[in-house]
């Protein structure tokens, strides 16, 4: 398989842009074939953190992949790849923004360990767009994008004057009987040499404020109504796992008995009453599986 550097992938690594190119592609295995010398740069053996110029020839031996380690996609095909996620998740938009029921698995920037996100699918689709807020990488529903700077400048001041109002859904291991409002602060920590956030002293963190009610109970858990009036790093997970003493569904980080793959918990509705706009991502799968009364 060949492939030729573009503008876009000027000054990246090689082995960023091979999973750009094939999302399905292991990371150890892509490691392999670097060590193998099976992917070439202009002939030359290439190194993964090799940096690339336009015009660039990248050569994969792809005789070495096979259909349990991931195949390497043509441009044009990952393109549309690309294009038919963006379209599943589209469930607003105007002249001015979207809104994308983001899936949960799939991050909204690029990290060290990520080549495939919501940027890269939203740059493959539109000449230009602005993220103004973030959902964490395991949190599906509502995200906006805006499709001009000036617009994006707007919808950045509406969320820190507090008038656009977010309304999450969650699962939760335990049994919740009544409404109320949570309000302390949150930090971040290091237990066990993991960065975590967690409830600290006013003068260590930050105030974090959160309205909850229970909507439905599905055996021994929990479906929560979660509104936060402060959008700090983790909050809702935090405020559930710490104040509430509920973790949610498949939380690794804040719940310590994980049996579930994805997270329970979705970005269901978001509101713009400054402009008349409410908008409502429908539940995952995992979500429907157990069947809540909405």
């Amino acid at each position: 398989m060949k492939y030729v550097v573009t503008q876009d992938d000027v000054g990246c690594r090689v082995d960023r842009v091979m999973r750009n190119l094939s999302p399905n592609i292991g990371y150890v295995f892509l490691q392999k074939l670097f060590r193998q010398g099976k992917i070439k740069v202009n002939g030359k053996k290439a190194k993964a953190n090799q940096r690339l110029e336009k015009g660039d020839l990248i050569q994969i031996f792809s005789s070495q992949l096979s259909p349990s380690s991931g195949s390497l996609d043509s441009p044009a095909s990952n393109e549309k790849k690309k294009k038919k996620l963006y379209e599943e998740m589209l469930i607003f938009e105007n002249d001015d923004f979207l809104a994308l029921n983001k899936k949960s698995g799939l991050a909204v920037q690029l990290g060290s360990k990520l080549n495939f996100c919501v940027e890269t699918i939203l740059k493959n689709v539109l000449d230009e767009c602005f993220l103004v807020h973030r959902l964490d990488k395991d949190t599906s529903g509502v995200l906006l994008i805006a499709k001009n700077r000036s617009y994006a400048r707007k919808l950045i001041q509406l969320f820190r004057d507090g008038k656009i109002q977010k309304t999450y859904w969650a699962i939760v291991d335990g049994k919740i009987s009544n409404s109320g409002v949570i309000r302390n602060f949150i930090g971040k920590s290091f237990i066990s040499g993991e960065e975590k956030m967690t409830t600290v002293e006013k003068d260590n963190g930050k105030l974090a404020v959160t309205e909850y009610r229970p909507i439905d109970r599905v055996g021994y858990f929990t479906v929560l109504e979660l509104k936060p009036k402060t959008g700090r790093k983790h909050q809702l997970r935090v405020h559930c796992a710490e104040v509430l003493n509920a973790s949610i569904l498949g939380d690794k980080k804040y719940n310590k008995n994980v049996q579930h793959e994805n997270l329970f918990l979705h970005a269901k509705q978001l509101e713009i009453a400054e402009l008349g706009i409410q908008i409502e991502a429908p539940l995952p799968q995992h979500f429907e599986e157990y069947k809540i009364k909405k």
